[in-house]
């Protein structure tokens, strides 16, 4: 990538662990402001956003960070309701001295976000929303069910692993596969095994519904960009509208693309993240 962004490694204290406290593993790529903070999906990792950046191009300064139970981030045994990921999302601002920011979620990263900007307004100046809502597509929900839980554990040889994700996700670019083999795995006596918890994401599947995150959209108040993959099986185009409805100051892109919309158009969707972030300037 044409990008390289800078890593930290923060941690947030816990009541329950007030010495340890959680290692929050954060990416940053340099750039003008304002900060964007971009949440990924389950089972992802924070250079997900690698393409996303590298088509940015420094037109926005950008911190990605590796979920909790994913990346190299803290794999707590308990601790995945969705008001953890957003105090980590909040702890890694304070971190960085940024009192505001745009927040980008993708997926699960997504309702994080409208949970995050509908909480606490104060620190949300915009906020962007790729392909996530209240209501997601039995299709895409039966799918990451099935890749969270039902994955293979361990594979002998990197090539299996790479044959595992040309499988279960065809179509990507080699340089999609190379950066998903660099970062959704790691080196384990020898094996190659996954860097996301398999009981996080248990435990993250086994939460509870989003039907509050319609009461969490109408209670924000900043613009929003909802964006959605016109072959999204996860936010179908109903809900979507739904969306633009219930919140003020909204506007609807769609792209020629799956769910993971940054995957397959990270130019377009940088293009558009970076016009509607302009137009507060």
């Amino acid at each position: 990538m044409a990008t390289n962004p800078t890593g930290h490694t923060l941690r947030r204290a816990l009541e329950s662990q007030p010495r340890e406290g959680i290692r929050l593993q954060v990416w940053e790529w340099r750039g003008e402001p304002p900060a964007c903070l971009c949440l990924h999906g389950i089972g992802n990792y924070g250079r997900y956003w690698d393409f996303f950046a590298d088509a940015v191009a420094g037109r926005l300064r950008l911190i990605a960070t590796d979920a909790r139970g994913h990346g190299e981030s803290g794999k707590p045994a308990d601790g995945y309701a969705s008001q953890e990921f957003v105090a980590d999302a909040l702890a890694v601002l304070d971190a960085l001295a940024i009192e505001r920011a745009v927040i980008v979620g993708h997926s699960m990263g997504g309702t994080h976000a409208i949970r995050l900007a509908a909480a606490y307004p104060d620190r949300v100046e915009r906020l962007v929303v790729v392909d996530a809502g209240p209501e997601p597509m039995r299709e895409g929900s039966e799918r990451a069910r099935r890749l969270s839980l039902e994955r293979p554990e361990r594979f002998e040889y990197a090539d299996e692993a790479l044959a595992y994700l040309r499988r279960t996700s065809p179509g990507y670019s080699e340089e999609v596969y190379a950066n998903r083999m660099r970062w959704l795995f790691r080196e384990d006596a020898g094996d190659v095994i996954w860097r996301s918890s398999h009981d996080a994401l248990a435990s993250i599947m086994s939460g509870g519904s989003r039907g509050d995150l319609w009461e969490a959209l109408r209670a924000i108040t900043c613009p929003m960009l909802l964006v959605r993959g016109t072959r999204s099986n996860v936010l179908s185009a109903d809900v979507a509208q739904r969306m633009v409805e219930t919140v003020a100051n909204t506007r609807l892109i769609e792209l020629e693309a799956g769910h993971n919309v940054a995957l397959d158009r990270p130019k377009e969707l940088a293009d558009a993240v970076v016009a509607f972030v302009r137009e507060g300037s």
